[in-house]
């Protein structure tokens, strides 16, 4: 580590050197925030850091306990979230509220337990749920439901029926989805989903008082796949996603309640509503595989809760299109809607291949683009839609890339700058057509037409190293394009960027390798590489084998192996992140052993800072490297346990000094009936296991078997065997006496038995 330090040191000292020429960004040691000296997660996906820098969510795995967690980065506190199959998180500003996804929330704070639960399918639909972490997980009101009907606490609900024809995953259970990271405004009061489900978010009153006066249940009557956003404070769901008035340019109004009405789902060869969900009705993957990405599908809200971006589909029930050519229900395109501005406010494109709304466009008449894309065509947009190809056949719209990568639209924290990925090429451009997608910025403050709205920050070429995939997306609340502040972050496997603005001022790669972290400062106009091995290298898998004949080894190891899921906080200088990257960090203990492909190494979290250094050169010197600070050792007793085949239970500890231990495990067992008696059934606590090292136990990593008492033995045999509650307590001399206490099992298993 001597080494490395030394290596940091003097890559601080040249980058401030070179400061005054390239403005770059540098980027401090990543740590570990799936992990703590004592364990470390078995795995850990999407993360979300809280704008004060103070918290990071993340769902995945701790101690086989699956969940969302909160790691507090002062003090290395985790506490569960949401136990079972939550996941998803995003998180306010404060980190006190952290909404999710999950199909248990009736029995959330059962779960939530710091246990592992393999109860069977509870039968619930997923359901958007929000955790207010000032709360014990079994206080009332700990956990509220997000997406409900208006003014209601009952969560959305439907089941496709197993004979529904063309619906995949018939017989699944529906009700809406929220995306990560990105769904929850900076006050924790705003949470925005998606509908998958036929719900009755819009009220009909008329019609649902004649159903009940026939005797007949209310049917929901909005479509699948919509946008809503919840107000946590009031209890008011608005829709978000509206189909449009063409004749008033706003949202059209039901006749009856006078409310906007939502955009009709059309399910010729496929399922399309406002959202885009690749054709199909999304549904909710629990029990997500452990080194495997969560589905995304969501929209995203800004900071300030005024706005919300979503990747559609039914375009022509959303914003304008030229009339001449109506898109077909399937076609793409990010959207925008400011609901701060009112339940008339219109949605508008962020992009796409015509500008309808442009002055110059509508002055002109124009009905429909020509065939053949025109220079100077009034109403051409940024880009080239009309995209036919074996995967994509027919108009597909803007986004028509890899169903990986995240193509929900990202928000600024005032919702003005929206950052998203595209794969239709620029009109004017290169004319290739990317085998994947591009990174771009969008300015949605008014006056402005779509091309002069649009910054590309990323091209393809023609080769892996110059268009391989960017595949997940953040940016900071301080972004503004418009006032060139901010940062973007991205991933892909890219090594050569091939734009000249931003400015790519890192070491490139000597070939693509693993999906690596990036960050664009707006206001240098630089990129940087984020991520690199803790000796300097790339991020990798150095356990690997060897591939020879390919451009980038790792590239059968699929989409989910390296970075992923970036997350800011609000002033953009901290940066969080997953990676499937084993040398990240020094000790980095859950890569499987032998024989590991790529993304089967253990998933983890990861924050980083960025270090900004001034404008002016400083004085060029190198020092000699610092001694090694004196390890300052907490005062902190770290424990674990696992039960053993025999019946066993070993206890794994981490002791800070010297001094003597002992260990005693109390459970519930049943009372034995005087001779000649019935049973009673009766129960008492019991001291069913102790042990104890009087002095002379050494600081470090130690064990400590308990052993079941022989009259219990035999009640470790039955199934599910014994749980008990173990404390553990060690003492030293002129120190304070310290305890933990586990929750263990004791149980006798055979050969046959995991």
């Amino acid at each position: 580590m001597t080494r490395a330090r030394l290596l940091l040191s003097l890559a601080i000292v040249f980058a401030g050197a070179f400061a005054g020429q390239a403005h770059a960004d540098v980027f401090g040691p990543i740590a570990l925030v799936s992990g703590d000296p004592i364990q470390q997660a078995d795995y850990a996906h999407d993360p979300a850091i809280s704008a004060d820098a103070r918290f990071v969510a993340f769902d995945g795995s701790v101690g086989g306990v699956n969940g969302v967690w909160r790691r507090e980065l002062a003090t290395g506190d985790l506490v569960e979230v949401a136990g079972g199959d939550a996941d998803l998180p995003s998180i306010s500003a404060d980190g006190r509220f952290i909404s999710f996804t999950t199909n248990q929330g009736g029995q959330l704070p059962a779960f939530t337990d710091g246990r592992q639960h393999f109860e069977a399918k509870t039968g619930e639909s997923p359901n958007v749920y929000v955790r207010d972490m000032n709360l014990g997980a079994q206080q009332p009101g700990a956990f509220r439901i997000v997406s409900a009907r208006s003014g209601s606490n009952e969560p959305l609900r439907y089941e496709v029926a197993q004979e529904h024809a063309g619906q995949p995953n018939a017989g699944e259970e529906y009700g809406a989805v929220a995306a990560g990271r990105t769904a929850m405004s900076a006050g924790g009061t705003k949470v925005a989903f998606v509908t998958t489900t036929i719900s009755n978010l819009s009220s009909y009153p008329q019609l649902e008082q004649e159903e009940l006066e026939h005797g007949e249940t209310p049917k929901p009557r909005t479509p699948a796949l919509q946008v809503a956003v919840r107000d946590l404070e009031t209890g008011v769901t608005q829709l978000v996603s509206v189909r449009r008035d063409p004749a008033t340019g706003s949202p059209a109004l039901n006749p009856e309640t006078g409310d906007p009405e939502p955009v009709p789902t059309h399910t010729e060869s496929g399922i399309y509503g406002a959202v885009d969900s690749e054709g199909v009705t999304p549904f909710f993957r629990a029990e997500v595989p452990a080194y495997s990405r969560t589905e995304k599908i969501g929209a995203s809200i800004s900071a300030d809760g005024s706005t919300v971006a979503w990747m559609g589909q039914q375009l022509g029930e959303q914003v304008p299109f030229l009339s001449g050519e109506p898109p077909r229900a399937n076609w793409t395109e990010p959207l925008w809607r400011r609901i701060a501005d009112g339940e008339l406010a219109p949605t508008r494109k962020v992009t796409g291949g015509s500008d309808p709304e442009s002055p110059a466009c509508q002055a002109s008449g124009e009905l429909r683009l020509p065939l053949s894309p025109v220079v100077g065509d009034p109403c051409q947009g940024p880009f080239e839609t009309r995209l036919t190809d074996s995967i994509n056949p027919g108009e597909a719209g803007v986004w028509i890339g890899d169903p990986e990568d995240d193509f929900v639209p990202k928000l600024s924290g005032d919702g003005y700058t929206v950052a998203f990925l595209a794969r239709a090429p620029l009109f004017g451009g290169t004319g290739l057509e990317g085998p994947h997608s591009d990174l771009f910025l969008a300015d949605m403050h008014p006056g402005l037409t779509r091309a002069q709205a649009l910054r590309p920050l990323t091209q393809f070429g023609s080769s892996l190293a110059t268009d391989a995939a960017i595949t997940d997306v953040a940016v900071s609340p301080n972004a503004s394009q418009q006032n060139h502040v901010g940062q973007v972050a991205f991933t892909t496997v890219r090594t050569v960027f091939t734009l000249g603005s931003p400015s790519y001022v890192s070491s490139r790669a000597a070939a693509p390798g693993l999906g690596e972290l990036y960050d664009v400062d707006l206001g240098n106009d630089t990129l940087t590489r984020v991520t690199q091995g803790y000796e300097g290298g790339p991020a990798g898998h150095p356990f690997r084998e060897e591939r020879g004949g390919v451009e980038d080894p790792y590239v059968f190891f699929g989409p989910d192996d390296g970075s992923l899921a970036p997350s800011f906080d609000a002033s953009g200088t901290t940066l969080a992140f997953s990676s499937t990257a084993s040398n990240l960090v020094f000790g980095d203990n859950n890569t499987p052993p032998g024989g590991v492909r790529g993304a089967e190494d253990g998933a983890d979290v990861f924050v980083t800072h960025r270090l900004t250094f001034a404008a002016a050169p400083p004085e060029q010197m190198i020092s000699a490297p610092p001694a090694n600070p004196a390890p300052e050792v907490p005062w902190k007793l770290g424990a674990t346990a696992e039960s053993l085949r025999d019946g066993h239970v070993r206890i794994y500890l981490e002791l800070p000094g010297a001094g003597s231990l002992r260990a005693a495990a109390t459970a519930t067992v049943p009372l034995r009936p005087p001779p000649g008696h019935k049973a009673a059934h009766k129960a008492a606590l019991r001291t069913v296991a102790s042990k104890g090292v009087p002095g002379g136990v050494q600081p470090g990593l130690r064990t400590l078997e308990l052993v079941l008492a022989p009259q219990y033995r035999a009640l470790a045999k039955r199934k599910g065997g014994i749980a008990a509650s173990a404390l553990v307590t060690f003492a030293a001399s002129g120190h304070q006496r310290l305890q933990s206490r586990l929750h263990i099992r004791f149980e006798i298993r055979s050969k046959g038995q995991r």
